[in-house]
């Protein structure tokens, strides 16, 4: 079986008696994890779907990654068990760029236009590049910790816009977990939804404002394998996105279990119990505005997911949320959730026999394992088969994390663990 813990909008800030809306219920949150951890065991890993900081600042994210730390600690989690995505408000909007940055929010948000627009413009202008990402400078250092970084994010802050954005620099991170669930693989993917967010956002009580960009190529995949269960993680959900019928339609088909964050309630699609081969689940806030409208509506919240194989070719996803009550989280019934999912049997369907399952290597554990290394560059040209060159003016831990995509690209992963 496979746990999961997911959390989202922390909305972790340093105002003075940030938490006073909720009182002691951070510490509370510690305690349940250790009565569940006593209970059931660890949990597996933990999903943090955006909204980490709440305006983007360095010592929000400082602050978030040991309370993070903590929770690994208590659940028995390791810093490459935790996987994360940025939200709207990990978004520093007074960085520099603000007013081209509005400008390029306002026509990604343009339908049938905006996937040009980002293409052939900003990917390819220097100033727009730089802009476009730099209001995620603290996200995107936060974010390498847990080697959840985008690529194209990477190298537009790390050189200023200036260096070429490739077809090989992604949009997303993608990991194949080392842990089975069964007989069946696991992979995750991580999506950024907030690159054109600001204060002119689509507001869902008011039905007003414009719609998040998604590009293409950040959620399509480029090989999908068999005996696989595949986990997509994002902030906004599909209704806040352009482009969202095309978006829903390859998600349904492809990926079983979808995680957003950014919708304050909790709840579970609609679909989960009636149709579709999938579940998404809408994590709802784990630390929500406070005021006088929003008191009875929006509660801290958190959600516990599990996974199990059912059979040869099906999966059981469960899941349970707890919804704070006063001075202690309870049961959420309404977010409560069980399905049977089908995944794809590794089979070729030429032949009779079932083809064997090969174990994926533990790939995140060993790109952690060098990353924390303190002579990490002695490796550069230690791989048979890898010619990597750092570049100047990006810092060692971008080179570092450039050597590792070579090393994994050229299927080299088990020969750096060898020689570490």
């Amino acid at each position: 079986m496979i746990r999961i813990l997911q959390i989202s909008d922390i909305h972790w800030t340093n105002r003075k008696n940030w938490d006073a809306d909720f009182p002691g219920m951070k510490a509370r949150f510690l305690v349940d994890l250790k009565d569940y951890h006593k209970a059931k065991g660890s949990i597996d890993y933990v999903f943090v779907c955006g909204d980490v900081a709440f305006k983007g600042a360095k010592d929000e994210y400082d602050e978030a990654k040991e309370y993070i730390e903590k929770i690994c600690k208590i659940v028995g989690c390791k810093d490459e068990q935790v996987f994360v995505v940025p939200g709207n408000h990990d978004l520093n909007r007074k960085a520099a760029g603000a007013n081209i940055r509005e400008m390029m929010d306002a026509a990604l948000s343009c339908e049938g236009r905006n996937k040009d627009f980002f293409d052939e413009s900003i990917l390819k202008t220097t100033n727009l590049k730089e802009s476009a990402y730099r209001a995620f400078e603290h996200y995107y250092e936060f974010s390498t910790r847990y080697l959840c970084q985008e690529a194209v994010m990477g190298k537009c802050l790390q050189s200023n816009g200036e260096e070429a954005i490739t077809d090989d620099d992604k949009l997303y991170y993608h990991e194949r977990l080392a842990k089975n669930e069964g007989t069946f693989n696991i992979s995750v993917r991580g999506v950024n939804t907030a690159l054109n967010c600001d204060e002119w956002d689509y507001n869902d009580e008011k039905k007003e404002g414009h719609m998040q960009f998604l590009p293409r190529r950040a959620y399509v995949m480029d090989e999908v394998k068999k005996q696989e269960i595949r986990i997509i993680l994002g902030h906004h959900p599909l209704e806040f996105l352009t482009n969202k019928e095309e978006i829903e339609q390859y998600l349904n088909n492809h990926y079983h279990i979808q995680f957003f964050g950014h919708v304050h309630e909790q709840k579970v699609h609609e679909k989960n119990r009636l149709e579709g081969n999938f579940v998404r689940v809408y994590s709802g806030a784990f630390d929500p505005p406070k005021d006088k409208k929003a008191s009875e509506r929006y509660k801290p919240i958190y959600n516990l997911v599990e996974i199990e194989q059912k059979d040869e070719g099906h999966i059981q996803v469960r899941g349970e949320s707890q919804i704070w009550e006063i001075n202690r989280f309870v049961k959420y019934d309404e977010g409560c959730f069980e399905k049977v999912i089908e995944i794809e049997q590794d089979k070729n369907k030429w032949e009779e026999d079932a083809m064997t399952v090969k174990k994926p290597i533990d790939a995140r554990s060993i790109k952690f394992k060098y990353m924390r290394l303190d002579n990490r560059t002695y490796y550069f040209d230690k791989i048979s088969g890898v010619h990597f060159k750092p570049k100047t003016g990006r810092s060692e831990t971008d080179n570092c994390l450039d050597f590792l995509a070579e090393v994994e690209k050229m299927g080299k992963l088990a020969e750096l663990k060898d020689k570490m």
